[in-house]
Parts: structure tokens; sequence; C-alpha cells
């Protein structure tokens, strides 16, 4: 019996309980009128019936109702421990009463008396157990969903660095052949920034929006460098966000899924990304769509996947004949 082997919690939880009905049963008998005898022999026959019960109920509870599921048996097994504390019960009421009364009972009112003595008194121990339960395998399993999100998120984040690695590195081997020293220098210096940005913060879920412009903005540079006027990107900042945050990397990855999929052939392809306080809309021309390794839409995915973990939002992608938007939904955090 594991799931529901009484605890330390739970036996501090019954020890309150046992104090409060002591006083309060205390506090009765002696305002009816009772014996000591019958208030000492009152109080013992509670602490026991109660005690006897709710350790039996949670036995029964593992072994019958949740490992079995043998749901008529465990309420014949139930019945049975109620009904004897009860008639127990009762025989310490008959034997220790002052004055003594006559047993006059017919079998079925010692049924319902031996029930109504013991159903009531296991009632509120055991609800506030199984309560107490309730709650802390509900903050249990948010823990495990923050550790499993936790792992999804390494995850994704670990398909995502190698495929801007294979880009960047592409990049560079492209401008050292067309490109002058000077230039070459100048883009391994963007480049390296760029690199030591995202390896500084690459354990960071959540960004602030600043710091993806920023590296996006860097971005810029290394892609208008190598393609010249192929790409164009233009930021308008409508109105500017207050403590908003973005995935880690998602305005890059946006931006990557503009050059991968997309070749000037008729003109440039341009990029206009439109900052807002709540979302940031990013809209680009189309073309003829660029032959990738990388099945169309990957880092996409990914990315609305880690939108998901991280919030209750996702992306949104209008596709048009002649444009493609993305709108990212600006986070807040929560202390």
């Amino acid at each position: 019996m594991n799931g529901f082997r009484l605890n330390k919690s739970d036996l501090k939880l019954l020890v309150a309980y046992f104090s409060l009905s002591i006083a309060w049963l205390t506090y009765r008998y002696i305002s009816e009128g009772y014996s000591v005898f019958m208030i000492t022999t009152g109080l013992i026959g509670v602490i026991i019936k109660v005690a006897v019960l709710v350790f039996v109920f949670m036995y029964l509870i593992q072994k019958v109702l949740i490992e079995r599921e043998k749901y008529f048996l465990f309420l014949l097994l139930v019945a049975i421990p109620l009904f004897v504390m009860g008639y127990l019960d009762l025989l310490r009421d008959y034997y220790t009463a002052t004055p003594p009364w006559t047993w006059d009972l017919s079998p079925s009112e010692v049924i319902i008396r031996s029930f109504y003595n013991s159903t009531p008194d296991l009632a509120l121990p055991l609800g506030l157990i199984l309560g107490k339960r309730y709650y802390e395998n509900k903050i249990n399993l948010v823990e495990l969903r923050n550790a499993q999100k936790e792992m999804q998120l390494k995850v994704l984040r670990a398909q995502y660095d190698p495929h801007f690695l294979y880009n960047s590195l592409n990049t560079i081997d492209a401008l050292i052949e067309h490109a002058p020293k000077d230039k070459v220098r100048t883009y391994v210096s963007h480049l390296a920034g760029l690199y030591r940005y995202l390896i500084q913060n690459k354990e960071e879920d959540l960004m602030p929006v600043e710091s993806e412009i920023q590296i996006a903005e860097n971005y810029f540079y290394l892609i208008e460098t190598r393609f010249e006027q192929d790409y164009q990107f233009n930021i308008e900042i409508k109105k500017k966000p207050k403590s908003k945050f973005l995935p880690n990397g998602s305005l890059l990855t946006v931006l990557e899924n503009v050059v991968k999929h997309n070749q000037a052939i008729k003109g440039p392809i341009k990029t206009e990304i439109q900052v807002d306080s709540d979302f940031i809309r990013i809209s680009n021309t189309k073309t003829l769509a660029k032959k990738s390794s990388e099945k169309f839409g990957t880092g996409l995915d990914n990315l609305k996947k880690r939108y998901l973990l991280l919030s209750n939002h996702t992306i949104s992608i209008l596709d048009e004949e002649a444009k493609y938007s993305i709108n990212l939904p600006l986070l807040k955090t929560v202390d």
C-alpha cells in the first residue's frame, strides 16, 4: 500500500482532529452530566474506533478499490468494519451507561444503531485526509507537468541550435568566397556576438522583447551582407511593449524561415516586422520556395510547441498568395 499509506502529515492531521474532538466531546459529556468513568471510556472508545476505521478504509481503498478495481467487494468489505466497530461501541455504551439501560433491541435495530455509531464518526476525518490527498496529488501533477515541460523544452532547443549553426557556417563559407577580408572580419564579429548571446542565454525559456529585437537586427546584418539586396528587413514599433517576453530565439526562428524558404528571383524578399503591445507580426513577400534539406515548417512547428509548453498562447499563420504572415503573441511572466 503505497499511494494511500498514511504519511506524517496525515498523522498530524489526525492528531489535530482527535485533539479538537476530545475537547468538544469532553465539553459535551460534562454538559450532559456524564460521570468521569463514562467520559473516559467514551473518549477512549471514539479514538480507537476512528483510528481503526481510518486505517482499515485507507488500506481497502488502495488494495481493493485502486489496485483490483473490485467495487462491490470494496463496499462489502467496508461494511464489515463499520458494523463491527459500531457494535463494539454499542456494547461499550451498554456496559458503562449510568443509569444502565435495558438491552431490548431487535436484530435490525442492532444493525442500524451499529452503523449509526460508526459512520458519522468516520466521515469527517476520512474526508479531511482524502481531501488533503486530492490537493497534494494536484500539486504533484503540476510539478510533474512542469518537469516534463522543462525536458521537452530542452529537446526542442537541442533541435534548434544545430540547425542555426549549420546555416551560419554555410553563410561564412559563401562569404569567404565573394567578400573582402574586412567584410569577412565584420561578419565574423557579428556572428560571434550573435552566438555569444545565444550561448549566454541558452538556458532561458523566455527573453525580453527588446533582446529578441536586438538579436534580430544582428541577424539582419548577417543576411543582408551575404545576399546584398535579395533580402530586406524593416522594423516598425507601433507601440513599445512593456515587460513582455518571447520564447528564446523565436523571432530568429521566423526570420530564418523567411530566408530558408524564399528565393529572390523577380525582386527582393521584403520582410516587415511590426511590434505592438501584445504581439509581433512578421510579414514577408513570397517567391519561389528554395530547396531545403529540412522539412518545410519544421522550425515553426517547434516554435508552436514551445509556445504551448510555456503558455496558453500559440502562433497564428496567414499564408496568402503573395504574402506570408506570422503573429507571435507577447507573453507575461508570473512571479
